[in-house]
């Protein structure tokens, strides 16, 4: 048999509800609101398969 890893990317969708003059404005709030933690999470998650990496014959650490 042969050791794989396998890489998995998982994304988030947030929506951040913000008033603004313009779009820029409203990026730059929204940031702002997002690094303190003030947003909600619309549930929106996909997972992905991103790559497989064969590491059976090297030093790569690994744990079954």
């Amino acid at each position: 048999m042969n050791k794989y890893k396998v890489e998995f990317i998982q994304k988030e969708t947030f929506i951040i509800d913000v008033l603004a003059k313009s779009e820029k404005e409203a990026t730059k709030l929204a940031e702002e609101r997002w690094n303190a933690g003030d947003y909600q999470e619309t549930g929106d998650l996909n997972v992905e398969v991103n790559m497989v990496y064969d590491v059976t014959n090297t030093d790569d650490p690994f744990c079954p």
